[in-house]
């Protein structure tokens, strides 16, 4: 098999094609195409994933490991995590094949090489065939060839997870089985980042952007330790028709050795928007695009890059078809609905993994 179909350039990737490299990298890809700033990366595809499994019998010993469990699994939740206590060690203690290591490594290389750097940071993320939001790890600033080969193999590891392989069994999947993709992305110094959906999130009105977002890494966020700012757009006129600033106590940033640690934010920035005006609009615009593109209401991911200039620091780096509203009708919006914004919650960004 040629390493071509084990590692591909985001934009080369087939559009829809998600049995390739997963949602995430293709997406990534067409955004890239269509001229939407996303950071550059590769795709370590479906077919790399069964490969590794298969050559290293993997797939034997994990299907012998599981067989006699099966009853346990379906009658006792704790059961997974003990299964996947043992099988993400199995994963993670092989050794993925050279031929593997070698398209991963030369396109690392020509990764550094499209950023001017000699080893670039980057992050390492799942990119699953279905949408499977949380279920999966993500792996922020690595840096170097034997760390990304390392993380990759954690990325597929973390199919096993207690929560996906419960997912399979509750679904009727194959337990033992589920290959992933996995991006690997210039990695973003985020100041900012957070999600923005092109509709509102509460009623589904159209006419609107909504945006979320917080200081530092999106991690804080999805984990719940900051209450995000929020800004509601319109879409036709791209004013800012509501905007609530919160109390943003904690960000995740790098230390000097480059890990990620969790830090408070200074009290001149606690309560100081996260994005200023011009940032605000330019996401927004950034949004109608992409929604055009795609010809539907768009989730999308988005990270402002402390080390560029405005316009060019505002990335996008992940986006998917809004599933909740698109998929009923939507009544007409009262005055009433328009004011809900208060009542988002949380558990809009569950298992969202951000820069």
């Amino acid at each position: 098999m040629s390493s071509k179909q084990y590692v591909s350039w985001l934009e080369h990737l087939a559009r829809d094609n998600y049995q390739t490299a997963g949602k995430k990298c293709v997406n990534l890809g067409e955004m890239i195409r269509a001229g939407m700033p996303v950071p550059p990366g590769y795709a370590v595809t479906l077919d790399a994933y069964e490969h590794f499994i298969k050559t290293t019998g993997l797939d034997r010993m994990i299907l012998e490991y599981l067989d006699p469990m099966m009853e346990r699994l379906r009658e006792d939740i704790d059961a997974f995590e003990e299964a996947s206590g043992y099988i993400r060690n199995l994963v993670e203690s092989t050794i993925m094949p050279e031929e593997l290591q070698k398209p991963v490594c030369e396109y690392y290389r020509g990764l550094c090489g499209k950023c001017n750097l000699g080893e670039a940071d980057v992050a390492v993320r799942s990119s699953g065939p279905v949408s499977m939001p949380g279920q999966f790890d993500t792996f922020l600033n690595i840096k170097g060839e034997k760390e990304v080969i390392n993380h990759v193999v954690k990325v597929w590891a973390s199919s096993f997870t207690g929560r996906a392989m419960a997912y399979r069994l509750q679904r009727g999947m194959r337990v033992e089985s589920s290959p992933i993709g996995v991006a690997v992305l210039k990695m973003v110094k985020s100041r900012s980042s957070g999600v923005m959906f092109t509709l509102d999130p509460v009623n589904g009105d159209r006419s609107r952007i909504f945006i979320e977002g917080s200081w530092g890494l999106g991690e804080s966020l999805v984990s719940g330790q900051v209450t995000p700012d929020k800004y509601i757009v319109d879409k036709v006129t791209l004013e800012v028709s509501k905007r609530i600033i919160c109390d943003k106590a904690v960000e995740l940033v790098y230390d000097e050795a480059g890990n990620v640690r969790s830090q408070e934010v200074d009290p001149g920035r606690r309560e100081a928007p996260c994005l200023s005006d011009a940032e605000i609009v330019h996401l927004a615009r950034l949004g109608k695009k992409v929604e055009k593109h795609w010809g539907m209401p768009q989730d999308m991911e988005w990270a402002v890059d402390s080390d560029l200039p405005f316009p060019d620091n505002i990335l996008l780096v992940q986006t998917r078809p809004e599933t909740v509203w698109t998929q009923k009708a939507i009544p007409p919006v009262t005055k009433s609905q328009s004011s809900a914004m208060d009542l988002i919650t949380a558990n809009l960004l569950t298992g969202r993994k951000l820069f």
